[in-house]
């Protein structure tokens, strides 16, 4: 029998509340912990897993990023394309599939219905497979941002992963296929998504979510007891980079800035992500038009640069905005660049908003209490390289 392995699901979206109100996982990991997750998306969240630092650490807050020499710059030509065939899905999919053959770029991202013109303002922030070794381009402390498996590969401790490209069933056979296998392991990681998309759309059908979460219990449960069979000694994590909430209310911010009669690249540039909208002002007419709006609205609220460093998300060359608005919990940009309807469900609202909790759930006991996703990236070293990692 082969003697230690760590294993740890990575379920996106499995929030604290849902876990608790499911009693999901209860026999699996009786040790259940809330955590309280970044603010921004998963694109910022699971960075933070992997490395256990902030997103102004490790550089990945938000999915696009200003930049003026954006790899995407090549995609601004397709503005001419007419916009039933621009805004497509289909086509937007093969655009983003011909541009990460032609760029070489392993990490997550999607061209969503950002207009093709603005490609050459923003570029993407993961370029590199943040689910391996060397993913990062920041520095933290004068040194290159290790991920756990910058640790792993560094130590030559034999570890497998299956991020987002994996689909779920096809990645649970795979793992459990490699703990049957001769060569012993001592850390796998597990990826998966099926929780967050089905909650978008289902996050108000209590039955059909309980039933989605017990599935993937069941599922997990029986990879477990093939680890138990091979290993004499088996860890086990389940942990979330964030909650979901319901969808109450929306709101046309893009039709609110364009009424202001200033136009987008000579004045001002804008991003409008889901539950936050980004600006960079290029006039001081901009600058007060728009800050003024913002202060104004009852739907959420302009974000301090002293929030912004509080919450780990300031970034001194601003790009990821030079005023960043944060919509309250439940309601929605629509249309925004990520889509054209309200989901039923959203993540990416203030931290402290109780469906913002993530969860990380252990068969065993741990200690100190990891209340922040960050300190997953603690957790998962000090089962893997020993108690007294630091």
């Amino acid at each position: 029998m082969k003697d230690h392995i760590t294993l740890a699901f990575f379920v996106d979206a499995l929030g604290w509340r849902l876990a608790q109100q499911m009693g999901s996982f209860r026999d699996l990991t009786p040790h259940q912990y809330r955590q309280r997750t970044v603010l921004g998306y998963s694109c910022a969240a699971q960075p933070t897993i992997l490395t256990g630092l902030s997103p102004a650490e490790h550089g990945h807050w938000a999915m696009f990023y200003r930049s003026p020499r954006s790899s995407l710059a090549p995609l601004r030509h397709l503005s001419i394309v007419p916009r039933y065939v621009a805004e497509h899905r289909r086509f937007r999919r093969r655009v983003a599939m011909a541009h990460r053959r032609w760029s070489g770029f392993t990490g997550y991202y999607n061209l969503y219905r950002v207009p093709f013109r603005l490609f050459g303002q923003f570029d993407i922030s993961e370029k590199r497979d943040i689910y391996a070794p060397e993913a990062f381009d920041e520095l933290h402390h004068g040194e290159p941002v290790e991920s756990i498996f910058d640790l792993l590969r560094n130590e030559g401790i034999g570890y497998r992963v299956w991020n987002w490209r994996t689909p779920l069933d096809t990645a649970l056979a795979e793992l459990e296929g490699s703990l049957k296998a001769d060569a012993p392991q001592r850390f796998a990681l597990l990826y998966t998504a099926v929780m967050d998309a089905f909650l978008h759309d289902h996050v108000d059908d209590d039955a059909a979510v309980a039933r989605a979460v017990s599935d993937l219990e069941k599922k997990l449960s029986k990879v477990v007891a093939v680890a138990r069979d091979e290993y004499s000694e088996v860890d086990v994590l389940v942990f979330s980079d964030h909650g979901m909430a319901k969808v109450e209310n929306t709101v046309d911010m893009m039709s609110a800035v364009n009424s202001l009669g200033l136009t987008m690249e000579r004045d001002y540039l804008a991003f409008y992500d889901a539950t936050m909208a980004r600006f960079w002002f290029l006039t001081d007419r901009a600058r007060s038009a728009i800050t003024a709006m913002l202060r104004g609205s009852d739907r959420g609220r302009l974000l301090s640069d002293d929030e912004l460093r509080s919450e780990g998300v300031f970034f001194e060359d601003r790009r990821y905005g030079d005023a960043v608005f944060l919509l309250d919990p439940g309601t929605l940009i629509v249309p925004s660049y990520m889509g054209a309807r309200a989901a039923v469900g959203m993540h990416g609202f203030s931290p402290e908003h109780e469906d913002s909790d993530a969860v990380i759930m252990s068969n065993v006991p741990l200690e100190p209490s990891p209340s922040r996703i960050a300190d997953t990236f603690t957790v998962m070293r000090r089962l893997v390289f020993g108690a007294g990692t630091q």
